[in-house]
C-alpha cells in the first residue's frame, strides 16, 4: 500500500507533464513530417529551466534547485570534455562524414548527464533506474512507432529490439535489482561491441553511431551501474513529504 501511494505521489507535476508532451511530440513529428519540429523538443527540454532561472516559474523547492544546478555542472564537465577531444581530433586532421550529427552527440551527452545526475540525487539509484528504463522505453517506442508509419517492417523490428528490452529489464529491476544491473551492463557492452565492430553497420557514419550509442546504451549503462549499488534507504524525496513530517512530530509528541 505504501509503495502504491509513493508511486502516485511520484506522478509528474503539470509543468513536467507539459514539457514531456512537447518533447515526445517534437520527436514524433520530426521523424514523420519535418526536423523543424525538434524545436518543440527544445522548448520542452529547456523551457522550464529558462523560466525558473528568470524567476517566472517557482515550482521547485531548495533541494530540487540544488540538485538541478549540481547536475548542470556535471553535464558541463562531461560535454566539455567530449568537446575538447573532438575538437583536438578535427584540428589534427580528422574528419567526420556527416558533421551535422555532431550536435546530436553533444545534446545526448548534455541532456542525459544532467538528467541522470539530478534524478539520482533526488530519487536514489534504484528508483531512478526503474523510472529511467520506463521513460526511455516509452520514448524509444514513440520514435519507433513514428518510423513504422513509413516502414512497417523496420519499425516493428526496432520496437522488438530497441523498446521491449527497456520494459523487460524495468520489471526485473523491481524484483532482482542486481541481476537486472548485471544484465543491463552485459547487454550494453554486447550491443556496443557488435555495433562498433569493424564491418558492422558500415553504412552508418561514426557520429551517427556515437549519437545512437549515447541515446540507447547511455540509459542502460547508467541504470545498470545504479542497480548494482546497495539498495538505498529513505530518500530525501520520501523524507520531505509533509505527512511523514507530521507523523514524526506526532510520534515525538507521544513520547
Amino acid at each position: 500500500m505504501r509503495s502504491s501511494v509513493a508511486w502516485i505521489r511520484w506522478g509528474p507535476s503539470p509543468v513536467s507533464t507539459i514539457a514531456g508532451v512537447l518533447v515526445i511530440a517534437g520527436l514524433l513529428l520530426s521523424s514523420v513530417i519535418s526536423y523543424w519540429f525538434l524545436a518543440l523538443t527544445a522548448v520542452g527540454a529547456f523551457g522550464p529551466g529558462i523560466l525558473r532561472e528568470f524567476g517566472w516559474l517557482k515550482d521547485q523547492d531548495e533541494f530540487k534547485r540544488r540538485a538541478a544546478h549540481r547536475a548542470g555542472y556535471h553535464a558541463f564537465i562531461v560535454t566539455g570534455l567530449a568537446a575538447f577531444f573532438i575538437y583536438a581530433y578535427t584540428r589534427s586532421g580528422g574528419t567526420f562524414e556527416v558533421a551535422t550529427e555532431l550536435s546530436l552527440v553533444y545534446l545526448g551527452l548534455l541532456w542525459l548527464t544532467w538528467m541522470f545526475s539530478s534524478l539520482f540525487s533526488y530519487w536514489g539509484p534504484h528508483r531512478t533506474a526503474f523510472r529511467i528504463l520506463i521513460i526511455f522505453g516509452c520514448a524509444w517506442g514513440v520514435f519507433n512507432i513514428g518510423e513504422s508509419l513509413t516502414n512497417p517492417v523496420s519499425g516493428l523490428m526496432e520496437l522488438l529490439v530497441l523498446t521491449v528490452p527497456f520494459f523487460l529489464l524495468a520489471y526485473l529491476s523491481r524484483r532482482w535489482p542486481r541481476v537486472a544491473g548485471v544484465l543491463l551492463i552485459a547487454v550494453s557492452l554486447f550491443l556496443l561491441g557488435y555495433y562498433f565492430y569493424p564491418g558492422h553497420f558500415g553504412w552508418a557514419p561514426v557520429l551517427t553511431k556515437m549519437s545512437t550509442a549515447i541515446l540507447f546504451a547511455g540509459p542502460l549503462v547508467a541504470s545498470g551501474v545504479a542497480l548494482l549499488r546497495p539498495r538505498e534507504g529513505q530518500t530525501v524525496a520520501e523524507s520531505d513529504r509533509p505527512d511523514e513530517h507530521h507523523e514524526s512530530a506526532q510520534a515525538v509528541g507521544a513520547h
